[in-house]
């Protein structure tokens, strides 16, 4: 269990997370709200990518526990749940089980969308209509996966008294419950 005040998320953790919290939310204006930004909306999908890729190096090289990688298997995804189920959680050091795959999920559907993206703009495929629906459609999955993100960072935050977005913004372990030390 995390100690109040203990660092666990290191500075390159935070700052490629609201990287590309930011990018995604200025891609989605720029898609939705604003037009004419097409060249704009390239450059900043393919700054999240890069951002993507130098967090999964760091990650491979890291000696922080809570930003090395690590493939949960079924029986911790089961075990999570059931503490879900049970309204109780233990507090992990970095990412829970289910936290952990919906890192790789989004960084997949951030790489999937930098493909397909770049696809649609190829001379190859000029003219195709399948790399801009599978383009949106990405896209859609992914606003899906950030909203069930968020709402998942509420519940945990809530179940295990830990909160979580202030960790995110300054990488200390912080309990929501004031106990005293």
């Amino acid at each position: 269990m995390p100690t109040r005040n203990e660092l666990l998320w290191p500075w390159w953790v935070r700052v490629s997370h609201w990287l590309v919290a930011a990018g995604v939310i200025a891609i989605w204006l720029m898609s939705y709200v604003w037009y004419e930004t097409d060249w704009w909306h390239r450059l900043v999908g393919y700054a999240v990518l890069a951002v993507v890729a130098m967090r999964i190096v760091c990650g491979c090289l890291t000696t922080a526990e809570c930003a090395r990688f690590y493939l949960p298997g079924w029986c911790a995804i089961c075990t999570h749940l059931g503490e879900i189920r049970q309204k109780r959680m233990t507090t992990h050091r970095g990412h829970n089980p289910l936290g952990q795959w919906a890192v790789y999920l989004i960084w997949l559907f951030i790489a999937a969308l930098a493909l397909t993206g770049w696809l649609s703009r190829t001379d190859a495929l000029w003219g195709e209509d399948w790399p801009v629906a599978l383009h949106a459609a990405l896209s859609f999955g992914l606003l899906a996966l950030i909203v069930v993100h968020v709402l998942a960072v509420i519940i945990v935050s809530r179940l295990s008294g830990q909160h979580l977005l202030s960790q995110m913004i300054h990488g200390h372990a912080q309990s929501l419950k004031h106990t005293s030390d």
